[in-house]
């Protein structure tokens, strides 16, 4: 049995699904407020982008183990073929590290240690920000020579799917920081900067694995993932030729 994956139909999917949980979100944030009840916030906290460890957080996280998957089996192929073998399984790994922070929160037992070290405030009074924007600095340099090597068309789709997601993980993370150290307000700009935060991220993995899909697809013409049975062994003397 073969399943055909076509990039554009996934990426799709994958953006109706943002949406819809956008939706949710927006909904939950509209209706808390006008229900005191713990069963309404029980449930809106299942769709609110601001909870961890619920269906927005699944999703993303989703998204990540499914780039760093597709990014493995390039890194698979690459070793066979020649090219940047070492460098496509160092960014699997990078993806499988993020998957694992999105459900466990690791960037934020960064947040005091770095905001003691380097007395952060304002724009980086979320101050995991820092060791993580110099790692993706260290990253980009140590990088530079792949993606240059990339096709054009898949360099473009790295640079956009990069732009989104750093736009939301670290920008608006910043906005939301110095927002939160300011005013310590819940209101309705926290709202639109963790939503926008979260909002981009899964785009930009999104977009990310839509470009590998591309990249696979351009590579072997298809994307084919077979699933099979052993044969039973016919009894009996088969005759030589």
């Amino acid at each position: 049995m073969g399943i055909n994956l076509y990039p554009r139909k996934i990426l799709s999917a994958n953006i109706l699904i943002i949406i819809g949980l956008l939706c949710l979100n927006i909904l939950g944030i509209l209706l808390e407020p006008r229900f005191e009840h713990s069963y309404v916030d029980g449930v809106v906290k299942l769709v609110d982008f601001n909870s961890e460890r619920n269906v927005p957080t699944l999703f993303s996280t989703l998204l990540l183990l499914t780039a760093s998957t597709l990014l493995f089996i390039i890194a698979v192929n690459q070793k066979a073929q020649g090219g940047f073998p070492k460098a496509w399984l160092g960014l699997s790994l990078i993806f499988l590290f993020l998957g694992v922070d999105e459900i466990s929160s690791i960037h934020e037992h960064f947040t005091l240690p770095a905001r003691e070290a380097f007395g952060a405030s304002g724009l980086f009074y979320f101050a995991w920000v820092i060791p993580y924007g110099v790692a993706l600095l260290i990253l980009a340099a140590v990088y530079f020579r792949f993606l240059m090597a990339l096709p054009k068309p898949t360099l473009a789709l790295f640079i956009i799917s990069g732009v989104v997601f750093v736009s939301g993980a670290i920008g608006f993370e910043m906005l939301g920081g110095r927002h939160d150290e300011l005013t310590k307000d819940k209101g309705t700009l926290h709202q639109i900067y963790y939503t926008c935060e979260e909002l981009l991220e899964m785009l930009g993995v999104a977009i990310f694995i839509y470009a590998l899909l591309r990249y696979i697809v351009d590579y072997s013409q298809s994307l084919v993932i077979s699933i099979s049975r052993p044969q039973p062994v016919k009894a009996g003397l088969q005759q030589t030729r």
